[in-house]
């Protein structure tokens, strides 16, 4: 029981966590209504590219992983400083719309709560055994007990002489194991509970935003939207969905780039068919873009794939060269992404985990 109810403040924790460091940039924005999910995802990719920030360095100069850690914890607790200084009014003002808001939806309210809650319980207690799933655990499991990043192979635990380039930027795992150090939680509870709960809200949040943006302020079809979002997911299981990743490998980062960047751009795309100028859509598109590296190399090749599909339809119906220079700037960190990569296989570098 007390397992449980530490999984649930971890989890809140981490909402509350990527609320503030989104805060930083959605409350920047005074011509847009502040809202607490956008803030919420924005925050998401900005805690990610700023830990990445933090942790290269710390790699590339051979030091362990408690150094990481101590850094990155200075990192949140200045964020969490500068964020509750200039943000504090308002997050108040929106605190009372909020409760202004559930007070005259309470049943949109209820229901979503327990469609996020219905869903956790049965995928956090779904059998879950797959090499990349195992991976995860294994990184954060090695990285911490280790005190080393990267270093040693996470299936096997032998020492590695050098960076597998396709998962030296790809450092999810690596926070999860920094956030075990912290809380003491085992890798195991951390990445298959906490974390998978943590994507279910995020993936809610992104259909609640999405339901909004295609039916407005009709909170019926919305909820219907979100319930059929997930139904598909556990009934509807083909290649052609992320359901087979969130319901049985929900704490990978290929399933946070199905089930939350995917369906975020087009979220974008339909807001740049009506403001294809707002500089906060393309800003959270970089975001996305270079967030979604340290998620999973995989990234590096969906994203742009997906960002193509949406730009020349945009660029038409607009009418505006700029969104190809945009949509290029955008798409610029995945390409050099890839470009590493190509180097490292073709020989060209290596990066050691010992000095020489």
């Amino acid at each position: 029981m007390l397992t449980n109810l530490e999984c649930i403040f971890a989890v809140l924790f981490n909402i509350i966590t990527f609320f503030v460091f989104g805060s930083m940039i959605t409350g920047r924005f005074k011509e847009r209504r502040f809202s607490g999910t956008l803030s919420v995802i924005t925050g998401f990719f900005l805690y990610y590219i700023l830990f990445e920030a933090a942790c290269i360095p710390i790699i590339l100069l051979y030091r362990p992983l408690h150094v990481l850690s101590f850094i990155w914890g200075g990192i949140m607790v200045a964020v969490f400083i500068i964020s509750t200084v200039i943000n504090h009014k308002i997050w108040m003002s929106f605190f009372r719309e909020t409760v202004d808001f559930l007070r005259r939806n309470p049943g949109f309210a209820i229901f979503s709560a327990l469609l996020i809650v219905i869903s956790s319980v049965i995928i956090i207690n779904c059998y879950q055994f797959t090499l990349d799933a195992a991976y995860y655990v294994g990184t954060a499991n090695t990285t911490l007990f280790t005190d080393s990043i990267n270093i040693y192979d996470p299936y096997t635990g032998m020492w590695q002489d050098h960076f597998e380039m396709r998962y030296f930027f790809a450092n999810y795992a690596v926070n999860d194991a920094v956030m075990c150090y912290f809380t003491g939680f085992h890798p195991l509870i951390w990445t298959k509970t906490v974390m998978e709960a943590v994507v279910i809200v995020l993936n809610a949040m992104v259909m609640y935003r999405l339901g909004r943006a295609l039916f407005g302020e009709d909170l019926t079809k919305t909820g219907i939207f979100m319930f059929f979002a997930m139904f598909i997911c556990f009934f509807y299981s083909t290649i052609y969905t992320y359901a087979d990743f969130f319901v049985t490998r929900t704490y990978e980062g290929k399933t946070i780039l199905g089930s939350v960047v995917l369906p975020l751009i087009f979220l974008v795309y339909i807001k740049l068919l009506k403001n294809h100028k707002d500089i906060f859509l393309w800003l959270l598109l970089l975001l996305m873009s270079i967030g979604s590296i340290v998620l999973s190399n995989s990234s590096s090749m969906l994203f742009p794939a997906a960002l193509l599909i949406f730009v020349p339809p945009l660029l038409i119906i607009k009418k505006d060269i700029r969104i190809i220079f945009k949509s290029a700037a955008v798409v610029l960190p995945c390409i050099l992404s890839v470009l590493i990569y190509v180097l490292y296989v073709k020989g060209y570098f290596v990066l050691y985990t010992m000095p020489r």
